[in-house]
């Protein structure tokens, strides 16, 4: 576990049981310090984002070269539960934020996130495990990858960061976001069982848990 964030502790302390005080004081707990706070200035959809930095091969467990990065995570999406179907049919839950591991702290990577997280209230819709958001032009410059997929992050402490906090019912959970190429979304958009073979390949190839913007497709 990450040293405690006295700063992110403090503030959460200040703003007492608001969702955004308890999800601070998750973040100073099981992520440290964060290495920068993206703070949003629309008081209508406000979404913060926070930086921590690490080593993804170490906090994996893996046998392999390291990967250091980057992880965003996003504060503020689940203030609104997202617009989902009739919870007889729900099986995952409309309070959410996001997470997405990328190699620096380029500011693109923070707009894109942010544009993201706001995406569900702006079009009364929402994000669940294996959900795309595909784009008519590449949204990041110089990759060409242009459809967002959301899966379940592979490391715990992301996706458990705030499972023990509640709105409305519903425990916040997290999505972590990847881009992927559009042979790859037309293999998990077309095939009844076309996430999992998506899923066998990422493995298949060793994919990288740091955002590469440079990757091959793997289809």
């Amino acid at each position: 576990m990450a040293e405690k964030s006295d700063i992110l502790f403090g503030v959460a302390e200040a703003n007492d049981e608001t969702l955004a005080a308890m999800r601070l004081r998750a973040m100073a707990t099981e992520l440290g310090e964060a290495d920068h706070m993206d703070l949003d200035d629309d008081p209508a959809l406000r979404i913060n984002i926070y930086a921590f930095g690490r080593n993804f091969v170490e906090e994996c467990d893996v046998d392999a070269e390291d990967q250091e990065g980057y992880v965003l995570v996003t504060s503020g999406m689940s203030d609104r539960l997202m617009h989902g179907p009739d919870e007889a049919d729900l099986e995952e839950t409309l309070a959410v934020e996001l997470v997405w591991n990328v190699p620096d702290l380029h500011p693109a990577y923070f707009a894109t996130l942010r544009w993201l997280a706001k995406l569900p209230e702006i079009d009364n819709t929402w994000f669940g495990q294996g959900h795309t958001v595909p784009m008519p032009t590449p949204p990041l410059e110089g990759c060409p990858f242009k459809t967002f997929l959301f899966l379940p992050s592979i490391i715990r402490t992301d996706r458990e960061l705030f499972e023990h906090i509640d709105h409305d019912g519903h425990a916040i959970g997290t999505l972590c976001v990847h881009m992927i190429s559009d042979s790859e979304y037309a293999l998990v958009r077309n095939s009844e069982d076309g996430l999992g073979e998506f899923l066998d390949l990422l493995d298949d190839n060793d994919h990288p848990h740091v955002f590469n913007p440079a990757r091959p497709p793997y289809v």
